[in-house]
């Protein structure tokens, strides 16, 4: 690229050069003959002025001035005959036309001639004619030429040094475009165009740096999208396997029917979270109103058993003329799933989840009997070590990570006792005390 730059620079100067130096050039030569001419008729005047009334007369001899040794200056009479000076013996076309009255230039053969009469009205009594060597101003008109031959290459080295200097201000930044891009073909997601200087490249440099950053996260998404899963799931499936061997074991007062009906709903719970988690990851946030109402009572259809079946109420509260909220219905199922089985692993006694206005932001809060979380212990951070199918962990980082994907927040707003998780959902314009 850089050497078709600098072609190019050095093309556009060559040719803009040619195209003022030619016509220059031919003026050039124009203008120094016609000055040429214009002394030599400078000097045929001055020689006619002295030229006396009588050209033989003995006693009024004539004397020319002096000239250059290629400069000839003569003096003809009226029969264009040559009587002093330095020219033809006999008159050629310009003394010729002298002789009929009028001013005349010519070039003649390799000479400039210049031929001016004598006399006045009607009556020319002599013709002085002036010539000089029509290559004295092809000589001059070269000289010039050799100067402007030199500034033509002093412009064409400018212009390389222009191409050279632009071509790589031009490349560079396609160059480090190229480089990133390749940085990136090879898995470097970090990779970002720095920017440029240059307003074009700097637009292509921040469309690939939104590009990768999106590629990294989208990738991000997907690969955690295998540890959200597995912990969602993982609650589920043992469920599964408990139902299902308790009804296979022997002497087993489990209706085996109802332990497989048990099996199937949670296995389209499961296959519900595995699409839910699937879209979240792969798309963007959802931007649609968020029917609360209809999300609790999912909710409770959902959890209502399982809490019953250990011997614990879920109690759904839904305020009057709650505050519009914005956001995805199955991001919203999922955090819900998040914070509840986090109460069923990790706290006691009932169950209470409620959706309130908090000074125009919708907050949804759960929270349960339990003694509490433990001090300075941040709840959200995603811990590995977390196989326990409890919600601390990578259940309640999944369920932040979903909310900030949102526009929300998810906070832990009563720590001991009766722990509360305070949901803020996106749509509102204030946030409430904790």
């Amino acid at each position: 690229m850089r050497r078709r730059i600098l072609r190019a620079v050095v093309v556009a100067v060559v040719c803009a050069v040619v195209l003022f130096s030619v016509p220059l050039a031919v003026a050039t030569l124009r203008l120094y003959r016609q000055n040429e001419v214009r002394e030599l008729q400078q000097l045929a005047d001055r020689v006619a002025v002295t030229v006396p009334a009588d050209v033989h007369h003995p006693r009024d001899p004539m004397e020319l001035p002096r000239v250059e040794s290629d400069t000839w200056v003569g003096v003809y009479d009226d029969g264009a005959r040559l009587v002093i000076g330095a020219g033809p013996a006999r008159g050629d076309g310009s003394v010729r036309e002298a002789l009929a009255g009028r001013d005349t230039s010519s070039w003649l053969g390799d000479r400039l001639v210049a031929a001016v009469p004598v006399g006045s009205g009607e009556r020319v009594r002599a013709v002085v004619r002036a010539s000089s060597p029509a290559d004295g101003p092809l000589r001059r008109a070269a000289l010039t030429w050799a100067g402007m031959l030199a500034l033509a290459a002093v412009a064409v080295g400018v212009g390389a040094v222009l191409g050279i200097r632009s071509s790589r201000r031009l490349a560079r930044p396609l160059e480090a475009l190229a480089v990133t891009a390749g940085r990136l073909e090879t898995g470097d997601l970090a990779a970002r165009a720095a920017p440029s200087g240059l307003s074009e490249a700097d637009e292509v440099a921040v469309a690939l740096n939104r590009a990768a950053a999106r590629i990294e996260e989208l990738l991000r998404r997907e690969r955690a999208f295998s540890a959200d899963a597995s912990h969602q799931l993982r609650t589920a499936l043992t469920r599964v396997r408990l139902e299902l061997e308790s009804a296979q074991a022997a002497g087993a007062s489990t209706d085996p029917h109802a332990a497989m009906r048990a099996a199937l709903e949670s296995l389209a719970r499961m296959e519900t979270t595995l699409d839910d988690l699937l879209g979240l990851a792969r798309d963007v946030p959802e931007q649609a109103p968020l029917d609360v109402a209809a999300l609790l009572d999912g909710a409770e259809r959902r959890w209502h058993g399982e809490l019953a079946a250990v011997g614990r109420p879920l109690r759904i509260r839904v305020g009057e003329e709650l505050p519009e909220a914005i956001g995805s219905a199955r991001a919203g199922r999922q955090i819900l799933d998040v914070l509840l089985a986090n109460a069923l692993a990790h706290g006691s006694g009932t169950v209470t989840v409620t959706a309130r206005d908090a000074a125009g932001v919708l907050a949804v809060d759960v929270e349960d009997e339990g003694p509490g979380l433990p001090e300075g212990d941040d709840v959200f951070a995603r811990r590995r070590d977390d196989a326990d199918g409890g919600g601390h962990g990578i259940g309640l980082a999944l369920a932040q990570t979903l909310v900030e994907a949102e526009g929300g927040r998810l906070m832990v707003s009563r720590r001991a006792p009766h722990p509360r998780f305070t949901w803020l959902v996106a749509g509102g314009q204030k946030e409430p005390a904790p």
